[in-house]
């Protein structure tokens, strides 16, 4: 088999892992909770995005939060409450959704931004939650940054104002969602790497030796 047929069944899996998350992400935004003092919901497609940034390179997963925006944004009805439309991607709301690419990149690239697999098994499990635990804390900061500066703009209400009604409402949720992604997933990925499948890595280490 030479090189470009291997290449090129390579894209192949990578294509279907990206749209594989991408329609994880709908079902699971799905999922949602709404809550009668405040337009935001609680969804859990924010444990989607981060499954995809645990268990894909980073553009990849960059990708797959891509192709679930834009497809909302054409009109397929995968955002929560299963809407679609620029209406639902830049509405009050949107701007929790439109930072779903930047989460997954910041995440990703904490966790599965090595070379090899053999750096990424080398991590000792501690330095993995401890490094999935920081990134996602931080992706979630930045989604309550810019969710909220969106939700503000658009509704004309202060920033103070917006985190009452789609911050504040949420931590504890959001708590233990993030628990469940660190927990949970991380665990998966790491024995995914180990029998080999999940190649975060450009080559495949040698355990034999």
């Amino acid at each position: 088999m030479n090189n470009k047929n291997i290449k090129a069944k390579l894209s192949a899996k990578e294509l279907s892992m990206i749209a594989i998350f991408t329609a994880i992400t709908a079902v699971f935004a799905q999922i949602a909770i709404p809550i009668p003092f405040t337009p935001v919901p609680i969804s859990f497609g924010l444990v989607a995005v981060y499954m995809s940034a645990i268990l894909l390179k980073p553009k990849h997963a960059v990708y797959s939060q891509i192709c679930y925006l834009a497809l909302g944004g054409l009109g397929v009805p995968v955002f929560g409450g299963f809407r679609g439309g620029l209406g639902a991607l830049f509405g009050p709301t949107g701007g929790y959704l439109l930072v779903y690419p930047i989460m997954a990149w910041i995440v990703s690239m904490a966790l599965n931004s090595s070379k090899s697999r053999q750096a990424e098994f080398s991590q000792s499990k501690t330095i993995v939650f401890i490094k999935s635990a920081i990134a996602i804390c931080i992706a979630h900061i930045i989604l309550y940054l810019g969710g909220t500066a969106w939700l503000s703009i658009t509704t004309g209400n202060s920033f103070y104002a917006s985190l009452t009604i789609a911050v504040f409402p949420f931590i504890p949720m959001d708590i233990i969602k993030i628990l469940f992604c660190i927990f949970a997933i991380v665990p998966i990925r790491s024995r995914l790497i180990a029998t080999n499948l999940l190649m975060l890595g450009n080559k495949q280490a040698d355990f034999s030796k």
